[in-house]
């Protein structure tokens, strides 16, 4: 048997960032140039992971391989979710890894399971700490389609209870830092009190009488790796990993390492190539090692020493838990401030929690068999947000068949639940102040918990809660205490059905061809009656809506009515129905004064009947805004490009001539010839169906006149537009397109000379893809055949121009 064997763990997590009342994550302008974090951390980490690049010593690619197959890995739940939705190329990458990595392993797949949104289990309730392992558990089952073997534990934060809970569970082993081991020793031998030796298993005994197994990962590489850039060299963390000695009594030797995965390629550019390499090496069996993960290892050398953990500690706090509860002095680096807030924001989180759960007690027990029973089972829902989900969940779980009312009081208490967890995600804690995004995060999620317990019959406790978080100041004098906190950032971010009905009323006012039933995030839209008119460039809009929850399925209905006055001109309002026929009399009115074109008295009206709630493009919700203006600055250039290219195609003989000539071409029809050719090649990456043959034409069109292509917009558009073409350019009998080969390939070389950098990622796993038929090309190109020749030379220029090493 190998004597040393090597594994690498990455946890890969993200905190749950979605605004409480959206169910949607919303822009982050810290995270630019990428819309959000969840968004920028997938492209410099996740996706890279799943097809990492080996190069040689001159930077040439010479393997892409996937990272995951060849690691121990576990990706956090709420982070999963994320991915499912926004980017499920590397939902299923991982998931197709974790199947790979059985195949490889023994049977055993690498991923591991994750506390369900990273809460601190040893500060955990005992209710919430169960909670936890059975929705990371369910979640994982659901995605990997098998149970756990392993659960990372949030921060490597340990308690004994906390290991009972994972192995009340099943869950069989667990991975920690080296200094929670208190003692340990060999079968039938004495306890030991120095480090411990993190070459094997441990089996650690419970007090309950069950057990649970405990890798201790090396500290002082995981640290090189993380910190202190061992990950500038593939071969130094393997060497370093492999330096220490074999363990005591011949078994073989686990050499591994525990980092957060964001370590490779997020926190260190490049380091899922650093990474790749490495794997890549003791894949090829360097120095007699071989890849493991830790359920085979496990499997393979069964655990017979036995260890005693030290409690409440942690792996990013010397303190133990502390820096999630009190100023501890461990904080993310800024010189003279404090963490005192800690304190006061656990506590009042606490408060909260129990206010939460003496609804749960007391009206859940009305609706529900058993409401902390409902509680565990309702992550079926969390997975499922369709209707047949919320009735097979009350089917199971209440008390009683339940009418509309109740059952919306039923599935709001399973939300207040979910939230009075979420509160608790490790993050708000970690860093620094208050008023940090993370912390921020946490009490949005509080507010919501608030607002629900008051929905569901409780009594009103925000401005308790708010009170007991004033007692928590920022270290910046501009935010104050939480309270200020709370006004300035937690208030803004709720949103309501009146919100909700603003941004539909606005999307029909900009989009006459608005669906009149829309889903908007967590809500559905239904119209109940829509009147539009339009004179001139001006149009109107008045509707009654029904805006439902699609979560606790509660329902409002409001009306609105706006007008559009062209561009980013809109007004108009919200309210409840008017009584009886008020409704038809305010349409009366409104179309009456489009009837006359009195603009202005279809505006009086408006605001005399909608006080108050008043629409703006303001009123659209975070993330739509982008599109909406953006199709009202469409509209309103449409006809100055049409002017501008008319102009061009007028001129540009002229300017053909005078570049020919090397005589200077007037800037009024340089920025007319720039402005045209760029839109041109824009639209053509951008097409659905890219015209190969267009876009070589505007491309040489650019170089003959001397417009420059090289533009951040056009580098985007590139990215993307390339691995488009190339993965158009094979036939539907699955022969290559020789001309568009070369079209491509010329695209390739100027992207690759571009200073507004151009991602070639995915135009070079595409074109990786295609390199496996360039064998075939070059021995019917021998054998005579003049298009496969052409066809090999193409497919090898394209591959130089994306630095991939040609096999």
């Amino acid at each position: 048997m190998t004597d040393k064997w090597i594994c690498i763990h990455g946890h890969f997590y993200q905190p749950p960032r979605e605004n409480p009342w959206l169910e949607a994550v919303e822009p982050q302008p810290s995270a630019h140039p990428y819309r959000d974090w969840n968004e920028r951390v997938t492209a410099q980490c996740y996706r890279p992971n799943a097809a990492a690049r080996v190069v040689d010593n001159t930077n040439q690619i010479i393997a892409i391989v996937d990272n995951y197959q060849r690691m121990s890995f576990d990706v956090g739940p709420t982070l999963m979710s994320w991915l499912a939705d926004h980017a499920p190329d590397v939902h299923e990458a991982v998931i197709a890894a974790d199947r790979a990595s059985a195949a490889r392993f023994g049977g055993h797949g690498s991923a591991m399971a994750q506390a369900y949104n990273h809460m601190i289990l040893p500060l955990a309730s005992g209710r919430d700490r169960a909670t936890q392992v059975r929705w990371g558990i369910a979640d994982f089952e659901r995605r990997f389609g098998r149970a756990p073997e392993g659960m990372w534990l949030p921060e490597c934060a340990v308690d004994t209870p906390s290991l009972e809970a994972l192995a009340a569970d099943g869950i069989a082993f667990a991975v920690l830092a080296p200094h929670p081991a208190r003692a340990w020793r060999p079968p039938d031998g004495a306890w030991r009190t120095q480090p411990i030796d993190t070459g094997r298993a441990y089996r650690c005994q419970l007090p309950s009488g069950r057990s649970i197994d405990v890798f201790f990962y090396d500290g002082a590489t995981s640290q090189a790796v993380a910190f202190e850039r061992l990950l500038a060299d593939g071969h130094q963390i393997i060497s370093r990993m492999t330096a220490r000695a074999a363990v005591e009594g011949g078994d073989p030797t686990l050499c591994h390492i525990a980092t957060d995965g964001e370590t490779y390629g997020h926190h260190h550019r490049y380091g899922d190539m650093a990474l790749a390499w490495a794997l890549q090496q003791v894949e090829h069996g360097w120095n007699g090692t071989r890849l493991t993960n830790y359920a085979e290892f496990r499997a393979r050398v069964p655990a017979t020493w036995e260890v005693a953990i030290a409690e409440n500690t942690s792996w990013s706090c010397v303190h133990g838990t502390a820096r999630w509860r009190e100023d501890c002095g461990c904080s993310a680096g800024h010189p003279g401030w404090n963490q005192r807030w800690r304190r006061p924001l656990r506590d009042t989180f606490d408060w909260l929690r129990d206010q939460a759960a003496a609804a749960l007690d007391n009206v859940g027990r009305i609706l529900f068999r058993d409401p902390w029973g409902a509680r565990d089972a309702y992550i079926a829902v969390v997975l499922d947000r369709t209707p047949a989900a919320r009735d097979r969940f009350l089917a199971s779980h209440a008390a009683h068949p339940l009418d509309p009312e109740e059952r919306v009081r039923a599935l709001s208490l399973m939300e207040l639940a979910r939230h009075a967890m979420l509160m608790y995600t490790s993050c708000g804690w970690y860093f620094d102040d208050l008023s940090g995004i993370e912390t921020v995060q946490c009490m949005q999620y509080a507010a919501r918990v608030a607002e629900l317990v008051d929905e569901v019959g409780g009594a009103p406790i925000e401005p308790e809660l708010i009170d007991r978080l004033s007692a928590a100041s920022s270290n910046l004098a501009e935010e104050g205490d939480g309270r200020q906190v709370w006004t300035r950032r937690v208030q803004p971010a709720r949103v309501d059905s009146t919100k909700v009905s603003a941004h539909v009323a606005v999307h029909a006012l900009i989009e006459p061809d608005a669906p009149r039933s829309i889903d908007v995030y967590g809500y559905h839209v239904e119209f109940v009656d829509h009147i539009e008119r339009r004179t001139g460039r001006t149009r109107m809009v008045a509707g009654i809506v029904r805006v439902r929850s699609q979560l606790t399925e509660i329902a409002t209905t409001l009306c609105f009515a706006g007008l559009h006055l062209g561009e980013q001109h809109v007004t108009g309002g919200v309210r409840p129905p008017p009584p009886r026929d008020g409704w038809a009399a305010i349409v009366e009115e409104l179309t009456g004064a489009f009837r006359t074109a009195d603009v202005f008295a279809a505006q009086r009206a408006i605001a005399r009947h909608f006080p108050g709630h008043e629409l703006s493009l303001s009123s659209l919700l975070p993330g739509s805004r982008e599109r909406v203006l953006g199709a009202v600055l469409a509209d309103a250039l449409a006809g100055a490009d049409a002017d501008l290219a008319a102009a061009y195609d007028r001129h540009a003989p002229l300017i053909r001539w005078l570049v020919a000539h090397d005589l200077p071409v007037p800037e009024v029809l340089h920025a007319i010839a720039e402005a045209t050719l760029r839109r041109r090649v824009l639209g053509t990456l951008r097409a659905d169906h890219a015209s190969f043959s267009q876009l070589r034409e505007h491309i040489i069109e650019a170089l003959d006149v001397k417009v420059s292509l090289d533009t951040p917009e056009i580098a985007l558009a590139a990215s993307e537009g390339l691995r488009r073409l190339i993965e158009h350019v094979v036939g539907p009998d699955g022969t290559l397109d020789v001309a568009a080969l070369d079209t491509i390939a010329r695209a390739a070389e100027v992207a690759a000379r571009m200073r507004s950098a151009v991602d070639l990622w995915l135009a070079q796993n595409a074109t990786w893809r295609l390199l496996d038929r360039l064998p075939d090309l070059r021995r019917r190109g021998a054998a005579g055949d003049d298009d496969s020749a052409q066809a090999a030379a193409n497919l090898e220029r394209l591959a130089r121009a994306l630095r991939l090493a040609v096999r």
